[in-house]
């Protein structure tokens, strides 16, 4: 698993394409936690941010997700499971926008009391 210099691909598109047939084939079966990030740049010998691109091109085509503090795991049939993580994020922001909405009825019947 490296990048071919002579390879007229980008290097990220290579790394894509290698984990993207891994995932195909069933050597990255679903629910399988990936290497970490910087495992995997080693092994491909990529910066970084080169692996880190080719993750997002996964992630964007549904065969790849991220879970905070987790990893990034292999989705099953291109379908990224719903989260707790996800829900408990839908309540904080639903939670930010309830109390948005009293500072911001605060605020104006400040300024109206001082008209």
């Amino acid at each position: 698993m490296t990048v071919d210099t002579n390879d007229p691909r980008p290097p990220y598109v290579q790394v894509a394409d290698g984990l993207r047939a891994a995932i195909r084939t069933g050597e990255l079966a679903p629910g399988v936690r990936l290497a970490s990030g910087r495992e995997l740049a080693s092994q491909w010998g990529v910066a970084l941010m080169t692996l880190q691109k080719a993750i997002d091109l996964l992630r964007d085509e549904g065969l790849v997700y991220s879970q905070q503090g987790r990893g990034v795991f292999v989705a099953a049939d291109g379908k990224v499971p719903p989260t707790d993580e996800l829900t408990a994020l839908r309540e904080t922001v639903e939670n930010l926008e309830r109390r948005l909405s009293v500072v911001e009825e605060r605020l104006q019947a400040s300024d109206n009391r001082r008209r």
